[in-house]
């Protein structure tokens, strides 16, 4: 009997399965065309970072963001050939290749800049020049817009930014505190009523505001009540005196109006000037200096007309220079006179970059004052920092070497 069944199902269970592989090899082949078609979908988004190494590495040395330099500028190029980027693609990885294939995009474009051979970069990839593209637009749209300083950004007068000083947000919280107000009063309005009325019905005496009135006055004549109050209150102007007084010489975010509109993102960003070339004495003085005039000129003799404001600032320069006049920089970091600071010894000694200081410098437009340069903000540092020996970094901490002897800044 077995063998009947089995035989009567053996062909049935056959053709099952048959048809079960048939379905799975379709269903395999539509998963794997879907795939296919979605693979553009899962590359990775361009990396604004990574274009920015890969511009400095390969291209910084010919072409500009805004203006030309030896090759034209890469403002613009996304959106030129936003519907040619297979052309642009093979134009930076051979642009030799093309021209000499006849290609009349890259003729015309060898012959507008006087035949200058492009450098061939093959080992680039359509991610890493979608990255320097992002990287460039990214460049152009932070140059347009206008420099954000952090909170509390001080004014050219010294006064803080006060989020107040706008009339309407102003009126708009002294309404909200009437309104507040209000609500309050009909709390206690309805609060009372419904006292009155309980106190009626179980025949008790109502409600009187006289009451409310001669039990605060009992309260506030016990004498442990008034001397809480006392201390919560010298307590609390304790601790904001306190924090008024530390704050009372930090001006984070001081962000003055100079006389000569210097871009340091130009400068120190672009054009990677380095710090020490205008800053002569941070590796052999207490102060960093401000540049002089003379030093302005050795760059400026030549270039006379700027990428932002042509020649306006660099007029200022050049009058001063005939007139044999300093510039009047105005200071932003300014340590009080009890505080002793020397930059030869934490840049030279201490091996510190400019930037765990001043933030990065070369991204500022407009400089400001990054950190708040408070004593608490320089203690943390001396217990934190690892010292340096012969350039190697040691387990001791600055604290270790007497970092924080109230005499090394303090005499």
């Amino acid at each position: 009997m077995f063998d009947n069944t089995f035989q009567n199902i053996g062909p049935h269970f056959k053709l099952m399965t048959m048809r079960n592989h048939n379905f799975a090899r379709k269903l395999f082949s539509v998963f794997l065309c879907l795939f296919l078609a979605s693979a553009s979908w899962l590359q990775a988004e361009p990396s604004v970072e990574e274009g920015k190494k890969l511009f400095r590495g390969n291209c910084a040395s010919c072409h500009k963001v805004v203006g030309q330099l030896v090759g034209p500028q890469l403002k613009g190029v996304s959106e030129k050939y936003a519907n040619d980027k297979e052309w642009l693609y093979e134009w930076v990885r051979n642009s030799q290749k093309l021209i000499k294939a006849g290609d009349e995009k890259a003729v015309a474009l060898y012959e507008q800049y006087n035949k200058q051979a492009m450098t061939a970069f093959p080992n680039l990839t359509d991610e890493n020049i979608e990255s320097i593209l992002a990287w460039v637009d990214a460049e152009v749209a932070a140059a347009a817009a206008p420099p954000t300083p952090p909170p509390g950004t001080l004014t050219s007068t010294g006064g803080a930014q006060d989020p107040l000083a706008d009339p309407t947000i102003f009126y708009a919280l002294l309404g909200l505190v009437g309104v507040l107000v209000l609500i309050a009063l009909l709390l206690v309005v309805i609060t009372a009523s419904l006292v009155t009325a309980v106190r009626a019905k179980e025949n008790e005496e109502p409600f009187r505001v006289s009451d409310v009135i001669q039990k605060t006055q009992q309260l506030l004549g016990n004498k442990f009540v008034v001397t809480a109050i006392v201390l919560i209150a010298i307590v609390a102007s304790m601790v904001k005196g306190i924090d008024i007084a530390r704050g009372s010489s930090l001006q984070q975010g001081y962000q003055p109006e100079q006389p000569i509109k210097f871009s340091h993102k130009l400068h120190a960003g672009q054009y990677k000037i380095d710090c020490q070339y205008c800053h002569t004495g941070v590796t052999k003085s207490k102060n960093a200096w401000v540049p002089s005039v003379n030093i302005c000129m050795n760059c400026h003799k030549a270039i006379q007309e700027g990428p932002k404001y042509g020649t306006e600032e660099i007029n200022k320069i050049l009058t001063a220079w005939e007139n044999k006049e300093e510039i009047e920089w105005v200071r932003i970091h300014n340590l009080p006179d009890h505080a002793y600071f020397n930059h030869a010894q934490h840049v030279v000694v201490g091996g510190l970059e400019c930037q765990n200081c001043h933030g990065a410098i070369e991204e500022m437009e407009v400089v400001y004052q990054y950190s708040n340069l408070g004593m608490g903000w320089c203690v943390n540092c001396h217990r934190e920092s690892k010292v340096k020996v012969l350039g190697k970094e040691t387990d001791m901490t600055v604290e270790d070497m007497g970092g924080l002897n109230c005499a090394r800044c303090h005499y």
